[in-house]
C-alpha cells in the first residue's frame, strides 16, 4: 500500500495556493473564490505548514515550496526569452530561502537598501505582480531546476 504524500495540501488549499502563485492578494482571492478573507488566510497558513514553510515565511517562500512539491502549476511566463544574470538568480534564490530583508541581502550579496529596488526591477522585467508571482514565473522558466543541475562539483544540493 502506498504511503500518502505528507506534503499534499487539500483541494481547497490548492485552489487558494494557485491564486497565490499567480500573484493575487488575499482580497482578490477571496473575491474570485467567494470565500472570506479569513478563510483564505487559514488555507494559506495551513498550506504553508503542510508544505514545510517555517512560521513567518514570505509568500515567495510559500510559492516556491508549493511549486517545488508540485502542489500547483506555475504561471506562464509573460514573454519568451527572459534571461537572468547570475546576480538576479542569486536574488531569486535568496527570496525563496529567506523572509527577512537582511538575510535576503546577505544571501544575494547585495546591500540591504538595494533589495527592494532590485526585486522591483526583476518584477518589472518579468511583468510579475508581486514576489510570489515572480517566483512562479521563475519556476515556469526552470530557473530553480537549472541551478540545481548547474551546481559546481562538491556544492550542496
Amino acid at each position: 500500500m502506498a504511503t500518502p504524500d505528507p506534503f499534499h495540501i487539500s483541494k481547497a488549499q490548492q485552489r487558494v495556493a494557485s491564486h497565490v502563485v499567480h500573484g493575487h492578494s488575499n482580497v482578490g482571492i477571496s473575491a474570485k473564490l467567494h470565500l472570506s478573507e479569513s478563510t483564505v488566510r487559514t488555507h494559506i497558513t495551513k498550506g504553508s505548514k503542510i508544505v514545510g514553510c517555517p512560521t513567518g515565511s514570505s509568500r515567495a517562500m510559500y510559492a516556491h515550496a508549493l511549486l517545488t512539491r508540485k502542489q500547483v502549476t506555475p504561471p506562464s511566463a509573460p514573454r519568451t526569452g527572459i534571461r537572468f544574470t547570475a546576480r538576479e538568480e542569486r536574488l531569486l534564490h535568496a527570496l525563496v530561502t529567506h523572509s527577512r530583508i537582511d538575510d535576503i541581502a546577505r544571501a544575494a550579496g547585495i546591500h540591504r537598501d538595494d533589495v527592494r529596488l532590485e526585486t522591483d526591477a526583476l518584477r518589472c522585467k518579468t511583468r510579475a505582480l508581486n514576489n510570489a508571482h515572480l517566483v512562479g514565473i521563475a519556476h515556469s522558466l526552470k530557473i530553480f531546476e537549472r541551478a540545481v543541475h548547474e551546481a559546481p562539483a562538491g556544492a550542496a544540493r
